[in-house]
């Protein structure tokens, strides 16, 4: 159960498409999350995802486990981006402004996170443990939201 949830339902087993698949598989149910149960829900999952996965992602790379292969990390970071990132397209007149949001919050989270750009990477790399694992994402989660925002509030004013 522990490998299951680590690898969020194995998509951490995908090699070099683990990262992508990962954050795909979050964004579609945050997504179902949002519409069906509400943003506080999608928070509070979030919340609570992080700090077990915190503990849990230490143990297994302490047991061995391939650091690579987490990818509950991802879902987080990727939540908390659509968290930011569709709670400002609500406020916009752009037509297909949640769509949007979506798509822009999913590429910017893999860009932030296959280049760990600053404080994302000095993370990643010196917090040891299943803090650094998961610190990292939710910061290029965060970091992804506040640009698919913005880019939203852009394209807003705009047309």
């Amino acid at each position: 159960m522990q490998k299951l949830f680590l690898t969020f339902l194995s998509t951490g087993n995908l090699g070099r498409y683990a990262e992508a698949a990962g954050s795909l598989l979050a964004l579609v149910l945050g997504t179902a999350i949002v519409y069906t149960a509400g943003m506080q829900t999608l928070f509070m999952l979030a919340f609570v995802l992080s700090i077990i996965a915190v503990f849990e992602s230490g143990k297994f790379v302490v047991n061995g486990g391939d650091a690579a292969a987490v990818t509950i990390d991802k879902a987080v970071g990727i939540w908390f981006a659509m968290m930011i990132a569709l709670s400002v397209a609500a406020s916009l007149q752009l037509p297909y402004a949640q769509p949007l949001a979506l798509l822009l919050t999913y590429l910017a989270f893999l860009g932030f996170e296959a280049k760990k750009p600053s404080t994302i990477g000095w993370m990643d790399r010196e917090l040891k443990g299943g803090l650094g694992i998961v610190l990292a994402d939710i910061l290029a989660g965060i970091a992804s939201g506040v640009l698919a925002a913005l880019l939203l509030t852009l394209l807003d004013r705009l047309l």
